[in-house]
């Protein structure tokens, strides 16, 4: 007997394509009313399938928000809080996993290196691909290639669409997470010309990427067997309430967002528009309910597929909970929200009540007007939470500081390090009182990003004077000196922030940077073991110690730590470069050939590795393997040409 809710079984076993546009708000696409837009592919599926008008993102970030999209569970249960300091645990129940263990080829490819496969999203899925930035010379986790942390639409879908061509007839599920509408909008060029907005044309172009993988899935007659589900992580904001961007804030600018579901054509399933409100984490069981694949316990969403064929039997979703833990990474409190039928409550130092049907921009706050129901939805508030919270699941190990800076190059500031959940929320400041500090320190870190630090250096001079308490400034004040030369400078700031947060690694690392640059050895040494009690496999640190151990000539120890360097990130250029030159000089030469090969393969223009490469081949014996080695050396840069090994 079919589950509750088919009108008939399904006649084959569908295929599943979630699309998730990063950054999209609801209201900037042309079926939910834009007239300004163009978003062809998206309007499409609405006319087709069943488009969700209120559709609640559980937080303004992306790393967590898309957790509680795969794993249908709020951000309390799954344990990611912020893009900054945390990783999905092992052993989650997610889509993936779930489809897997059904028979689905499962493959996921990301845009952007926020959702590294490092972050644990990569659970279930037999491929997953996504940006991936090698560590380069000279051991600076400051120095970012932007161009390495994400991926323009087309490229992910092509990759995407080579990836489907394999399936042959085994059902599958592809997440394809196209990055291109979050900030800095820069659309190319044919997009720059059709819109005025830059926003809209990121948008228009990552729905023309989003077309050629439903024309892929009509021209092999498959796209009526496919369930295509379409929707975002969170929204934006573009000044409204002072915010702009999102992640600070959880007004409906940023937590709103589409949910577009085009159905099997078998199950015959009329277009239709439904009002909601609906949340991102009702998006698995109802993917699982399309299927007949039975909901596991551990997903906290509602499956709508009776509301989808309008059955009396549908049961409301409880009330929507959003949160953003990113003001932490300032010292200031989180918001946590929760929005029930007209009302939206904000838990905060300072609370806030709206009637969004009477007020949608959330202008006028009535909490002081009417308390009874602001503490009612703070109840029930309380109990949501409670109930979601899952003391058994282990929280997720954060990341590392290097990871710290690549994703400072997205716009994400933070630390590797969370504040202890031990904090009283409410003793912190509201972030609405922080506002112009956050925008502040937002605007430096802009400019440290695009290597303009020298501009920065004022602003977050004063900033550290004005609010001295706030770690990231002193800590980001300290980077751009550091960037500038100015090491004693630099380590006074890392030493005022390490008296902030003498839990934070990356301070002690800095501090150790400048120590080393200013011959303080034995200071450099304490720092970094300091950093790596705290963070055991600091790749960075290791190879500062490597450094410092290979200059007092205790090579043993040397090699130990730029060993654990690359265990801990295992594309670190120059600790491989180190690595082999240590080995040669010890004449351990299939050691160093091996190293120096894998430096080759990060960076094959690099001149000098062909030419140590080739002098190892030769000092072992083989001319034959030295030879093209020398060649691409000598072809790479003409000083190492007549220099060919003996």
């Amino acid at each position: 007997m079919a589950p509750s809710g088919w009108a008939r079984p399904p006649a084959a076993t569908p295929n599943v394509v979630l699309i998730t546009i990063d950054t999209l708000r609801a209201d900037r696409v042309g079926c939910y009313g834009y007239k300004q837009g163009r978003t062809p592919t998206l309007d499409g599926l609405a006319r087709q399938g069943v488009l969700f008008r209120t559709v609640v993102a559980p937080t303004p970030l992306t790393l967590p928000s898309h957790c509680s999209i795969l794993t249908g569970t709020y951000p309390m249960a799954h344990g990611v809080r912020d893009n900054v300091g945390y990783t999905l645990p092992g052993g989650e129940t997610t889509l993936a996993t779930t489809l897997k263990s059904h028979g689905y080829s499962t493959g996921a490819f990301v845009g952007a290196y926020v959702l590294d496969a490092r972050r644990g999203l990569n659970q279930g899925f037999d491929t997953y691909s996504g940006p991936s930035p090698a560590t380069k010379r000279e051991g600076d986790p400051r120095i970012v290639n932007l161009r390495t942390l994400e991926r323009k639409a087309e490229e992910v879908v092509a990759e995407a669409l080579e990836w489907l061509r394999t399936q042959g007839r085994k059902p599958f599920l592809v997440w394809i997470h196209l990055f291109d509408p979050h900030d800095p909008y820069e659309p190319p060029p044919r997009f720059r010309k059709l819109l005025p907005d830059p926003y809209d044309g990121e948008i228009a172009y990552a729905d023309y990427a989003l077309g050629q993988v439903i024309e892929y899935l009509k021209a092999q007659g498959i796209y009526d067997r496919t369930l295509v589900v379409a929707t975002s992580d969170h929204g934006e904001s573009f000044g409204e309430h002072g915010e702009f961007a999102h992640g600070y804030y959880i007004y409906d600018t940023t937590l709103l967002v589409p949910l577009i579901i085009k159905a099997p054509a078998d199950l015959a399933i009329a277009p239709r528009s439904i009002g909601g409100p609906v949340r991102s984490i009702d998006i698995p069981p109802t993917i699982l309910q399309f299927l007949r694949i039975p909901v596991p316990p551990t997903m906290q969403g509602t499956g709508l597929l009776s509301l989808i064929f309008g059955k009396r039997d549908y049961r409301r979703p409880p009330d929507a909970y959003s949160e953003t833990y990113y003001p932490n990474q300032f010292g200031w409190s989180a918001l946590r929200s929760v929005r029930q039928r007209r009302f939206k409550y904000i838990d905060a130092p300072k609370p806030e009540l709206y009637d969004l049907l009477a007020d949608p921009q959330e202008l006028h706050n009535l909490f002081g007007r009417n308390r009874a129901m602001a503490l009612e939805l703070k109840s029930q508030l309380g109990a949501l939470v409670a109930r979601s919270v899952s003391e058994q699941r282990p929280r997720g190990t954060p990341v590392s500081p290097v990871d710290v800076e690549l994703l400072k190059s997205l716009g994400y500031l933070g630390t590797s390090t969370p504040l202890p959940q031990s904090v009283r929320q409410q003793d912190l400041p509201d972030p609405k009182d922080k506002l112009a500090a956050f925008k502040r320190i937002a605007a430096s870190a802009q400019l440290a990003a695009e290597g303009k630090c020298a501009q920065a250096l004022a602003p977050l001079a004063r900033l550290t004077t004005e609010e001295p308490s706030l770690f990231l400034a002193h800590l980001l004040l300290g980077q751009c000196r550091l960037s500038a030369g100015q090491h004693e400078a630099a380590a006074d700031a890392f030493a005022a922030a390490i008296r902030l947060r003498p839990d934070a690694a990356e301070a002690f690392f800095y501090k150790s940077v400048c120590d080393f640059h200013l011959g303080r050895m034995d200071d450099s040494l304490a720092d970094l073991n300091f950093a790596l009690k705290i963070k055991p496999e600091y790749s960075h640190a290791h190879f500062y110690l490597g450094r410092i151990y290979q200059q007092r000539q205790q090579i043993a120890a040397a090699l130990a730590e730029f060993q654990k360097c690359i265990a801990a990130d295992p594309d670190f250029e120059d600790a491989h470069y180190k690595l082999g030159f240590l080995f040669a000089e010890q004449g351990k030469y299939p050691e160093a050939i091996r190293h120096f090969k894998m430096v080759i393969s990060l960076n094959p223009g690099d001149a000098e590795a062909h030419y140590n490469l080739a002098l190892a081949y030769s000092k072992s014996g083989d001319a034959a393997a030295a030879r093209p080695e020398f060649d691409a050396a000598c072809r790479l840069n003409a000083a190492l040409c007549g220099r060919s090994p003996r």
